[in-house]
C-alpha cells in the first residue's frame, strides 16, 4: 500500500532512479535545479552560462563532484555538488556538500537518499572523517532530512560575505 500523498515521513521509490557522476549535458537540467533551490531561498537564480561555466570547472577539478539523479525517463531530477578537502581543523579529510537538491516534482521518492548515498560513497572513497553541509533555518523539511539521514544539527553560526571583493591593498585608507 503506498503511503498517503501528504505523508512526508516514509519516501516513495521512483523505479529506475539512478545517482551518477554528472556529465557537460547535464547543465540545463542542473540549471533548472539550482533555480528551483535560489528562488526556494529567496536568492537570484544563476544565469545558464555561468551555471554551465562553473560546471565545467567543476568536472575538472580533481577534489569536486558533481552527482546527479536521474529519473527513469532520463531527466535530472536531483543534483549534489561536493567538495573534498584537507581540514586542519580537524586534521582529517572533510567533505562539504554545498549544494544539494530535489526537482520539488521528485520529492519523497527516495531521490535525495540516493544522492546522500553518493555522497557517502565518495567520502569513504576519500577517506573522509565528516561530511558538513548547510540548510537555511527555515528549511524544515531538508533540516529533517538530514536528521534522517544521521546529520546533526550543530550551534555554528554561517557568515557569507558578498560585498566586492577586492585585494586588500586596493581598499585605500589605513
Amino acid at each position: 500500500m503506498d503511503p498517503p500523498e501528504n505523508d512526508r515521513r516514509t519516501p516513495r521509490e521512483e523505479p529506475g532512479s539512478t545517482v551518477r557522476e554528472a556529465v557537460p549535458e547535464d547543465a540545463g537540467g542542473i540549471h533548472a535545479l539550482a533555480g528551483e533551490l535560489a528562488r526556494s531561498i529567496g536568492d537570484t537564480p544563476p544565469e545558464p552560462g555561468a551555471l554551465r561555466d562553473r560546471l565545467s570547472e567543476l568536472l575538472d577539478e580533481p577534489r569536486a563532484r558533481v552527482l546527479v539523479a536521474e529519473g527513469a525517463g532520463g531527466g535530472v531530477e536531483g543534483a549534489a555538488t561536493l567538495w573534498i578537502k584537507p581540514d586542519l581543523a580537524h586534521g582529517d579529510t572533510v567533505v562539504e556538500v554545498p549544494m544539494l537538491v530535489v526537482a520539488e516534482g521528485s520529492r519523497n521518492r527516495g531521490v535525495g537518499r540516493l544522492l546522500m548515498e553518493g555522497v557517502r560513497r565518495a567520502a569513504a572513497e576519500s577517506g573522509a572523517g565528516l561530511i558538513e553541509l548547510v540548510a537555511t533555518r527555515d528549511n524544515e523539511p531538508a533540516r529533517s532530512f538530514y536528521r534522517s539521514q544521521g546529520f546533526t544539527e550543530t550551534d555554528h553560526v554561517s557568515l557569507e560575505f558578498v560585498g566586492e571583493m577586492r585585494a586588500p591593498e586596493d581598499r585605500g585608507g589605513g
